[in-house]
């Protein structure tokens, strides 16, 4: 329930005028009694709105123009109902009825609470419950949720917790055991390579962060001052009242402000930003969330997504975007068409699963061809090529030398790379990539005319005197055919056999063909059969070749030949391929493909 812990039996001075809580008092949203008042009437304890028709319990600061919320109870909890009720009950429980049912804020933090007897709101801004000797029972200054007033510390192992609408909590400063005072965001390690703001005393377990009503805040061992953050103190002049208040904002900036306010009630007011512990949003780790990046400067920052990124909410940009493609790149199946494309002066934090010295156009492919790879960078500095997984944090432009690469997926998945470089390199890109993906695309076809011819020489030595009947003509010569004369002599390359012969024309002449099957007959599903039966070397028979090549080869041939066009690859992929930077699936069956 609260994030209590409690500073049991400490005194203070109970004020007996006439902002005492009684036993049997009670607060309701919508009661002619909604909140209860320090002396003054700077400050309130009880219901306030939150969200469209719900309600909290915190304590808030009357200002212009509108109220400046210091302290919430439950700040994790759903908003209440108009029907919830606060109640001081005469057996000195603080307890909260909702249409939920029955939640007492004391008990859940001590095995016996110790009842009260009464219970006060302070001008500090400090909400306290004594008991019958004016002992503290409960006090919300040892309880603070995202902000701390002038007299109120924060001490070793508590931490304070930034709020969005009162609600979400993204980032926290924590005094730890060592001394030390850190900011990171919510849900990450307590590490160097998550902080992103921090002071160290190097003193122990004993100090904590302290704000005195002079707008003082230092951090203190016991009641010794080791290091100032800030120092506002001055006398007034025209100010009735000066309230400091330290908070760690929803941007997750740990700033100092001042509230000045003039008149016997308070009703002029205005605030000063006097110290900021960052001064910039884009410092902030986690301030844009996972896979966008921060870019701005001040405290106008703005998060955008990388590119093939979009925003999980566009309503809320800080949540993060995601990608339109499985983040796990080596899940088996066909190979995913990815493009890449680059940005300048731009990184992220974590650290690279491989960081390789290489030459910029090598990271780019290196990243293309590693199923692992969702992003990488170049630093020109040191000419080093950094890959990384999925996802990315802390995003944002740097003045650091870098070239970063994505890895996405065009909508219309052009057939090159697209690099945003100088309008020359680009060029040049994209027309040594296209003369490459002919010359390759050349490279296929020569290939599948060496195996037709092959398998056919092959074919016609193996045939014996039983089974084929083929009359030569003593000047009997071979020569080229086009594919249309190939398809139409075949019949589409798709004749069945119906028990008799297979009949094909070959110069005028008869062949009698019975022994090969109709799948050998097609030679995408025969290539395809020696390819996962393990038998590449019947396509090349006697030949002296390297196996891995051609069951490269063949591969990169069976996956240009899909019927369905969506599974054939780029020609950019079928580079990577051939050159051996890309694994290579095994294709689907050009049978079922067709069929």
């Amino acid at each position: 329930m609260f994030l209590l812990a409690f500073d049991v039996k400490a005194k203070l001075q109970r004020n007996h005028s006439s902002n005492v809580i009684p036993l049997g008092s009670w607060l309701s949203p919508i009661a002619n009694r909604t909140s209860w008042l320090s002396p003054s009437g700077l400050f309130a304890f009880g219901f306030y709105p939150q969200g469209r028709k719900g309600f909290a319990i915190g304590i808030w600061l009357h200002t212009q123009p509108k109220n400046t919320i210091v302290w919430t109870a439950n700040p994790d909890n759903p908003p209440l109902s108009s029907n919830a009720t606060l109640n001081l009950t005469s057996d000195g429980m603080l307890l909260l009825r909702t249409e939920q049912g029955e939640e007492n804020f004391t008990a859940n933090f001590l095995d016996d609470p110790e009842p009260a007897d009464s219970a006060s709101m302070h001008d500090s801004g400090n909400f306290v419950l004594y008991d019958n000797s004016s002992n503290v029972v409960w006090q919300s200054f040892s309880n603070p949720t995202d902000t701390i007033l002038g007299g109120q510390n924060l001490s070793s192992n508590d931490q304070l917790m930034s709020r969005s609408n009162h609600s979400s909590r993204r980032f926290r400063l924590w005094m730890d055991t060592r001394g030390n005072l850190v900011s990171y965001p919510v849900n990450s390690t307590d590490g160097p390579e998550n902080a992103y703001w921090s002071v160290y005393t190097f003193a122990g377990s004993i100090v904590s962060l302290s704000l005195n009503q002079r707008g003082l805040l230092r951090l203190i061992d016991y009641s010794s001052t080791l290091i100032i953050l800030a120092n506002e103190s001055y006398p007034g002049k025209k100010e009735t009242r000066i309230v400091y208040r330290a908070i760690l904002d929803s941007d997750g900036i740990f700033k100092l402000y001042s509230h000045h306010f003039w008149g016997n009630s308070y009703t002029s007011s205005n605030v000063s930003l006097e110290w900021s512990a960052v001064h910039d949003q884009c410092e902030v780790n986690g301030f844009c969330g996972l896979n966008s990046y921060c870019i701005g400067t001040g405290y106008k920052a703005e998060c955008r997504c990388y590119p093939g990124y979009h925003f999980m909410d566009p309503k809320n940009k800080l949540l993060g975007c995601f990608n339109n493609f499985s983040e796990d790149g080596c899940s088996k199946g066909p190979v995913i068409p990815y493009d890449i494309t680059a940005m300048r002066n731009i990184s992220w934090g974590d650290f690279p699963y491989s960081v390789v010295s290489t030459k910029q156009e090598n990271c780019y492919k290196s990243c293309l061809g590693d199923c692992n790879c969702g992003a990488a960078f170049y630093l020109y500095k040191n000419g080093t090529c950094n890959k990384y997984k999925l996802p990315l944090r802390y995003g944002r432009i740097t003045n650091i030398p870098v070239i970063a690469f994505f890895k996405v997926i065009p909508a219309n998945r052009p057939p090159n790379p697209v690099i945003l470089m100088d309008s020359k390199k680009k060029i040049i890109l994209i027309l040594s990539v296209t003369l490459g993906s002919i010359a390759v695309l050349w490279s296929v076809i020569a290939l599948s005319c060496f195996f037709i011819y092959r398998h056919q020489v092959h074919r016609y030595r193996k045939l014996s005197p039983e089974n084929v009947n083929v009359e030569f003509a003593e000047n009997f010569t071979l020569r080229s055919f086009s594919y249309n004369e190939l398809e139409n002599a075949t019949n589409g390359f798709k004749e069945k056999l119906g028990g008799g012969s297979f009949g094909s024309v070959y110069k005028g002449r008869s062949i009698d063909v019975n022994v090969l099957t109709a799948d050998e007959i097609l030679l995408s599903n025969w290539v395809y059969n020696c390819l996962v039966a393990g038998q590449l070397d019947k396509l090349v028979e006697d030949e002296n070749v390297d196996i891995r090549t051609l069951e490269r080869m063949v591969k990169v041939g069976l996956w240009c030949i899909q019927e369905d066009p969506t599974l054939r690859p780029p020609m950019k992929n079928v580079i990577l391929m051939l050159e051996g930077t890309m694994d290579i699936a095994v294709p689907p069956s050009p049978a079922i493909s067709h069929s």
